[in-house]
């Protein structure tokens, strides 16, 4: 058994990157200053450019690959060590895709993963982070949020795929995608994290991360007061904007990738009946979670 993926899972817009920054920052750093370019060392899976082995395999199969019937059949040889380019213990990555098994085809197993840490966002807000990302309007966040069907085309991709369609990310919709890493059945350490308590109890969730790799992996970390202190200052949303507007940053797509980042966004930016769709779509989860419902009496009496 290889065991050597450890996952960074989350829906979009999601904390998925703030919390590369602070895991890379933990790991890849001797006093926890952080860089953008250490985001590199957690890849991100769904990269077109981890593809190219499948023209070797079957060049029609390379050509009709944005099928998601096609590429289901190459999920984990995506994720070998060969195709990563991988020869170390086990690496982290990055992904936004559901788990789940399409086409008898699943996108991961208990084989490949050494460990799972998921971070999950209140869905009201999700929704505005996403219009703000993907340039979409508030009722197609919506729309796309509770589609089950939801998938996203990648947006990192070469000159090879400038001229057909790209790729799929299956994600369906946010409580399934929740659910369908909540519910797995492998084998390893997991961890899930409210983006919330990521931005607002950061210092604990880092010491936190810290107990959590010490206790299942036996990793031992140095200058953690340090660390934690610099990766606390660093990782702000602020300081992330800044950084944003003087380095660039390549996963940005509809203007800046860092904007608000605070939780609650949703009570003064969503209509009532924006804010009901929502709520009626996911109000077991939410519940389940511990997020507020607004309108959850309402809605469960009609």
């Amino acid at each position: 058994m290889n065991k050597h993926l450890f996952w960074i899972a989350s829906y979009p817009k999601s904390g998925n990157t703030l919390l590369r920054a602070i895991i890379s920052s933990l790991f890849f750093s001797e006093n926890g200053h952080f860089d953008f370019n250490m985001l590199n060392k957690i890849p991100v899976i769904e990269d077109v450019t981890n593809l190219e082995f499948i023209k070797n395999i079957n060049i029609k199969d390379f050509e009709k690959i944005h099928k998601l019937e096609i590429l289901a059949k190459y999920w984990l040889d995506i994720q070998s060590k060969k195709n990563l380019n991988f020869n170390g213990d086990f690496m982290f990555v990055k992904t936004h895709h559901a788990l789940v098994k399409m086409f008898d085809n699943p996108f991961t197993t208990d084989n490949n993963t050494r460990g799972i840490i998921y971070i999950i966002r209140d869905p009201r807000d999700v929704v505005l982070s996403m219009c703000k990302h993907y340039n979409y309007d508030i009722k197609k966040s919506i729309e796309k949020i509770t589609n089950i069907n939801f998938s996203l085309k990648w947006a990192d991709y070469t000159d090879l795929f400038m001229d057909r369609e790209r790729p799929f990310s299956l994600l369906s919709n946010w409580n399934n995608h929740y659910k369908s890493w909540k519910s797995n059945s492998f084998k390893c350490p997991q961890l899930f994290i409210k983006y919330e308590d990521l931005v607002y109890k950061k210092k604990e969730v880092i010491k936190n991360l810290i107990v959590f790799f010490e206790k299942n992996y036996g990793f031992k970390f140095s200058n953690t007061e340090e660390k934690i202190y610099n990766i606390v200052n660093e990782t702000n949303f602020e300081r992330l904007k800044k950084k944003e507007e003087l380095q660039g940053f390549q996963e940005a797509m509809s203007g800046a990738f860092f904007n608000v980042g605070k939780k609650n966004q949703w009570l003064e930016k969503l209509t009532e009946n924006e804010v009901r769709e929502i709520e009626k779509n996911f109000y077991k989860t939410l519940i389940e979670l511990n997020y507020d419902l607004k309108y959850f009496n309402s809605i469960n009496s009609k």
